[in-house]
């Protein structure tokens, strides 16, 4: 039957074996990325996010406090795509948007419904940029992202710097980290949160403290920057950072150990003790740990909306390991 064609349709056959070597082409393009592609030019594919709901204390179902935030909603992510993960800083926005961000530089977009049985619709992960896509996790191992104008400001280590990142992808270093000299974080322990103030860009790092305990951070512009300290609670790290409306800011910090196990706090530094040369501390909200759900806690945002609490939206990094979780979490902040 295939000669019979072959022999009176020649054109036709030539079309359909084409046609099934694209077929074929696009099918292992596919294998490889784990879903279907949406942009071929950027990179972008569309991803498929499935979600398990965990209460917040597994033992003790009907709890729904902790500190001073009120647990809304957690779940365990999981997607079919092999770049989901790793994800290291959260910017979640009031009208439904969220971007996430990978210790890959890959970029995770998506709608966001803290009321629906699976968080995250309309996925999509893509590369860093274009350009980036032949560098290695040295270059693209991002700590954090904030909302900066119509774009974004993303702090990398290993690399250590600031990337300034337009709505196309474009990125450049951050003017902002002009009078900042990072030559001194050693390559795994570089900026793990940064955060604006007053327009200033306020970065910590996530080791290094000094003789009395202190992370040594930065608080600059473009025009000048100073000094500015945190003393985390002992054991503990900051991981991400996020300013409220007031100017308040909050901290995420992180204890991850395979002796000491995971726990997570989260702090609010008051915006009147944010000055250069200042040793902020501040107040815990907020302490997770075993058999609270809570994994490698490391991205943060507050989404604040006219007449209602603000919420607290945390992401893990599961390292790209089966044995950690890539959690959701989502608080009300009960006590102002």
């Amino acid at each position: 039957m295939v000669r019979a064609m072959m022999i009176r349709h020649p054109r036709k056959m030539a079309m359909l074996l084409a046609a099934s070597l694209v077929l074929a082409a696009f099918g292992a393009f596919q294998h490889v990325r784990g879903s279907k592609p949406v942009d071929a030019l950027t990179g972008a594919t569309a991803v498929t996010v499935t979600a398990r709901a965990l209460p917040l204390d597994p033992g003790d179902p009907a709890r729904h406090t902790v500190g001073a935030l009120g647990y809304i909603a957690g779940w365990v992510l999981t997607a079919d795509n092999a770049h989901f993960g790793g994800f290291s800083g959260l910017v979640a926005r009031a009208d439904g948007r969220l971007t996430a961000i990978s210790d890959r530089g890959d970029w995770l977009d998506a709608r966001l419904d803290l009321t629906a049985k699976t968080p995250l619709y309309d996925a999509v992960m893509r590369p860093f940029s274009a350009e980036t896509r032949s560098l290695g996790k040295a270059a693209l191992d991002a700590e954090s992202v904030i909302a900066f104008g119509d774009g974004f400001l993303v702090a990398f280590e290993g690399r250590h710097r600031v990337m300034a990142v337009a709505p196309d992808g474009t990125a450049q270093p951050s003017a902002l980290t002009a009078n900042m000299d990072f030559a001194g974080m050693a390559s795994n322990r570089g900026l793990e949160a940064i955060t604006l103030v007053d327009g200033k860009l306020l970065a910590l790092p996530e080791f290094g403290v000094d003789v009395e305990g202190r992370l040594h951070g930065w608080l600059g512009d473009a025009q000048a920057s100073t000094p500015v300290y945190f003393k985390p609670p002992v054991n503990y790290s900051p991981t991400d950072a996020a300013t409220m409306k007031n100017g308040d800011v909050l901290l995420l910090l992180r204890r991850y150990s395979p002796l000491d196990g995971v726990s997570a706090k989260l702090v609010r530094i008051r915006h009147a003790d944010i000055m250069p040369g200042a040793t902020l501390v501040g107040e815990e909200l907020m302490h997770l740990e075993p058999p609270q759900s809570v994994d490698n806690m490391e991205g943060l945002d507050v989404i604040e909306r006219k007449g209602q609490k603000p919420v607290i939206v945390l992401i893990s990094d599961d390292n790209f390991r089966s044995s950690q979780r890539t959690l959701l979490l989502a608080f009300s902040l009960e006590r102002l």
